[in-house]
Order: structure tokens, then C-alpha cells, then sequence
């Protein structure tokens, strides 16, 4: 049996026609999502609020306990390196999938052959290619050879590789077809019905996860509902028609907060603002292969008044400042070099130094959801005489103009919690044709800190890229971004039992 989008359609209407009665006496909640999606995958749509859903419907074949800093089993109950390139797993016997069909050694086959066929078409398609072969010794026995030594390869296990029904998936014409039409996982939740205008609908998942200490659903179901517009989101909260609204901007918690029946939750997350500057030249605006023209960019910038006032959770201290582009507790992350410090005058000065005493015209890249961090960062550009123009784009938009290599300045929130290594922040952001520094060093950095697997050793190397960075201002990590929930009284956001830097819907309590 597929899902499709009107699967359960009479259950969805009754959701959907009378929300304010799909409350804690319905065991649903209603959580708002602000960029419409009809893809449950984070393969072919990685973005947050997929993940949100799609890391508690699919499993993992391991986990990583952020709290404890330890791998822990969840469809492989065990594994063992047998050298530099190649890893051994057991695999759970008694696993079954949310349409009943078992888990094997095949479904992890399937999965890998799809994220590296040539005629997939997916965004981070490099990323999955440190696998160069599956060896299948039994049923429930795999080796997986990597191409070359991979420091990270247990981590891409448990952060990016969500396992799918192989007979599912061969059933399909187009393989992005699978979290649309087949969203089958062995996660916590199952799909009941998605799609782009009505949302997603999930429920508890009664069977085995893997790992049930780690993957359960406090909650029955969870309802995503696109509600794109932030003060209609706001209205829906207030008059009951929500339960939840998440990445709530720094206004609107003001705005809500003290609301009778309504809450705010802050959570500190591993997501971040950041810069990124066009020192490579790849853009027209050659003022920004100037280094005094990137440092005069940083000293302008009143960190701290922006943070308190403007980002969400920097009024409570959850969201702060950064000084490297990575954060402390990720594996590889070493600095010792910091960004410029606040200091409008010196900025001025090196302006005119390099050559523009009367500013610049500058085109700013900003993604939606911190357009008011953006524009805030622009007025104090403004003040030093660079004359900045914020352009708001989606994070389709931003992709297609950052990687064709026509971003001037940038500023994007990244989730560096859905994979927590220093190394993969580098590659992420300076790999390939997102690289706009053309820094040997960051480069030759990135390829040798892949190949280390002493810790230490690995961090050493990443320092290097890291102070290249900061030392020629070719990007700069803004802040930490905190998490700001605004939802009723009634729920309660709990603490991930694996991840400490982010929340997902298997987090969502009722009080």
C-alpha cells in the first residue's frame, strides 16, 4: 500500500476544519510551517523543517548520544573498523519498516546506490560520495568501503544516511518520489498524509525503531500546517488554532509573550548566522577582494547591540556572539585567531585606505527568516558609507545564486547540528563552487583534516582554516542562533534524547 496525499483524507478535513478542537484531548498537535513542503526527504529537500520531520520518520543505522559524546546502535546493533577504509555492522534482525515490509541488508544498498546514482539529482550529492562499495556477507551483515580514509565516516552514518525500503523504493519511477508517494521509515513517527497545501500529518510509529530509548513519540500525531505568513501564524496561536510556532522572530516573542495560555521556550542550538564575503573575485564588486574591505565590513558591525536587540533568543543570552567559525564542542573545531572587533572609525579609515573614501555599493544576499538581522547588519554598513541593498531570497534562491557564483555578501542560518563536525562546516562552505575565498590554506586544510583520524591531529589541522579565516576576514560567524518556540501552555518542549543542539517532533510533550 502507498501513501499518498489523500491517504486518510476524512481524518485530515476533521484536523483541518475544526483545528481549535485538535487539542490535548485529541493527542495532536499543530505546529506551523513556514516553507510549504510536500517531500518528507531531506535527501531531495534539505531543509530544517523537513528535517524536523524526516530524522523521526526514517531511521539511522547508528546514532550519536550529543549528551553522553558516545555512537550509540539503532539498526546496526553493532559495528567494528576493520581498517582505515572499511567498517563492519551487524544489523538488527527484527526491524520492520512503517509498511511492514523487514529491514535488511538490502535497504541500506538501495539507499546508498540512490544517493550515488549519476542520474539522481540532489543538492549535496559530494557528500555521499566517500562510499565506494557495500559488501553484503549475509542478510544482516555489511562492510562498507570507503574510497579513502574517512575520519568522519561514523558520523555520516549517524547524521546523514536515513536507511529506506529498498522494494519501495524500486517501485518508483522518479527515486525523489519516495518521501512524497512511499515515506516509509522505521522511525517514530509514520506519514499518514502530505501535502504542499494541506501539510503533514504523522503518528506514532508502534513497532520498533531501533532504539526505542532514543526514538519514541510522546505525542499521537503531529500536524504540520503551512502557514507561511508570520502574522497569521501569530493570530492562529493566539485564537487556538496552533499549538506551536517555531524559529519565532525576536518581535513576535516580544509580542506573545505574557499572552494568557501561550508560552515562549528558548532553546540554544547548534544553528548560526553567518557572513560570507566575495574575496575570490567571482563577483563584479571587486572592492571585496580588498582584505581592508572585508575588515572595515567586520569592525563596522555592532555585534552585540544586534544580538540583544535583533536575534532571536540573544535578549535571554541563549544566542551570543562567535569568534570562530565553528563551535567549541564539534569535533575538529580549533581557533586561535579572533575576528576584528567592533570599531566604526578604524573602519572608516581602511575604506579610504583601499581606495574608498565615499563607499561602495554593495548587493546583500540574505535568506528570509533573518531579513531583520540582514537589515540591521546593513544599516551599520551604511554608517561607515557602504551604501548596502538587503536582498531576500528562499533557500532555493540563495542555493542557486551562492553556488553560480553571484553573492556579494551572504548571511544564511545554518543548522550545524545536523552534522556536528568542524570539518564538514568547511566543506560545506568553502567546498567546491561555495567557495568564495580561494584560500590554499582553507583548501589544503579541508583535504588533509578529511584523511585524520586522531582527533587532536584533526583539530590541529582544522585550526589552520580556521584563523585563515578570521585573519583575512573572508567570512565571519555572526552569532549563535537559539531556537525560540512560542506555543500553548499546555505543551512542553523537552530536551532530544540524542541531539543537544537541536529539536525535532518527537520532542513535543504534552504537560
Amino acid at each position: 500500500m502507498r501513501i499518498h496525499s489523500y491517504a486518510l483524507a476524512a481524518a485530515t478535513m476533521v484536523v483541518l476544519a475544526a483545528p481549535a478542537m485538535a487539542q490535548k484531548s485529541k493527542d495532536t498537535v499543530r505546529l506551523a510551517i513556514n516553507d510549504p513542503f510536500s517531500n518528507v526527504s531531506s535527501y531531495c529537500i534539505p531543509a530544517v523543517e523537513v528535517s524536523n520531520f524526516s530524522r523521526r520518520i526514517y531511521s539511522t543505522l547508528i546514532g550519536f548520544d550529543e549528551h553522553k559524546q558516545k555512537f550509540v546502535p539503532i539498526l546496526a546493533k553493532s559495528w567494528k573498523r576493520i581498517n582505515k577504509t572499511t567498517l563492519e555492522l551487524e544489523l538488527r534482525d527484527d526491524i520492520k519498516f512503517h509498511n511492514g515490509n523487514k529491514f535488511d541488508a538490502d535497504d541500506v544498498i538501495t539507499t546508498f546506490a540512490f544517493l550515488q546514482d549519476p542520474k539522481v539529482k540532489i543538492r549535496y550529492k559530494s557528500r555521499y560520495k566517500w562510499l565506494k562499495r557495500i559488501d553484503k556477507i549475509s542478510p544482516y551483515k555489511i562492510r562498507l568501503i570507503a574510497a579513502r580514509p574517512t575520519a568522519t565516516d561514523l558520523s555520516q552514518l549517524a547524521y546523514r544516511i536515513q536507511i529506506q525500503d529498498a522494494e519501495s523504493y524500486k517501485s518508483l519511477d522518479n527515486p525523489c518520489d519516495y518521501g512524497r508517494k512511499t515515506p516509509y521509515g522505521t522511525g517514530a513517527f509514520k506519514v499518514v498524509s502530505i501535502d504542499r497545501n494541506k501539510g503533514i500529518l504523522v503518528e506514532r510509529f508502534e513497532g520498533d525503531t531501533g532504539n526505542n530509548a532514543y526514538l519514541n513519540a510522546p505525542i499521537k500525531r503531529v500536524h504540520g500546517i503551512p502557514i507561511p505568513d508570520r502574522q497569521t501564524q501569530e493570530a492562529e496561536l493566539r485564537t487556538g488554532g496552533i499549538d506551536i510556532i517555531q524559529n519565532v522572530p525576536a518581535d513576535t516573542a516580544r509580542n506573545l509573550k505574557g499572552v494568557p495560555g501561550i508560552d515562549i521556550t528558548t532553546h540554544s542550538t547548534g544553528a548560526f548566522i553567518y557572513i560570507v564575503m566575495d574575496s575570490k573575485g567571482r563577483t563584479a564588486n571587486k572592492a571585496m577582494q580588498d582584505k581592508r574591505v572585508r575588515r572595515a565590513i567586520i569592525m563596522a558591525l555592532d555585534r552585540d547591540t544586534i544580538i540583544k536587540h535583533i536575534v532571536p533568543g540573544g535578549d535571554t543570552g541563549h544566542s551570543k556572539k562567535m569568534m570562530g567559525f565553528c563551535f567549541d564542542y564539534m569535533a575538529g573545531c580549533k581557533y586561535s585567531v579572533d575576528p576584528p572587533k567592533y570599531d566604526p572609525e578604524g573602519a572608516k579609515k581602511l575604506l579610504a585606505e583601499a581606495g574608498y573614501p565615499n563607499g561602495f555599493d554593495l548587493e546583500y544576499t540574505v535568506f528570509n527568516p533573518i531579513k531583520t538581522v540582514g537589515e540591521a547588519i546593513a544599516g551599520e554598513l551604511r554608517k561607515i558609507g557602504i551604501r548596502t541593498r538587503v536582498k531576500p531570497v528562499t533557500i532555493g534562491v540563495f542555493y542557486k545564486t551562492w553556488v553560480g557564483g553571484k553573492t556579494e555578501m551572504v548571511s544564511v542560518n545554518y543548522p550545524a547540528f545536523t552534522f556536528p563536525d568542524a570539518g564538514n562546516l568547511l566543506d560545506t562552505f568553502f567546498g567546491g563552487p561555495r567557495d568564495y575565498t580561494g584560500s590554499d590554506v582553507v583548501h589544503q586544510a579541508m583535504k588533509k583534516g578529511a584523511a585524520e583520524f586522531d582527533p587532536k591531529k584533526r583539530a590541529a589541522i582544522y585550526e589552520r582554516a580556521f584563523n585563515d579565516l578570521n585573519r583575512n576576514s573572508h567570512s565571519l560567524a555572526f552569532s549563535s542562533l537559539s531556537t525560540v518556540f512560542a506555543h500553548s501552555k499546555d505543551v512542553a518542549i523537552k530536551a532530544d534524547p540524542l541531539a543537544a543542539g537541536a529539536k525535532f517532533i518527537t520532542d513535543y510533550h504534552w504537560k
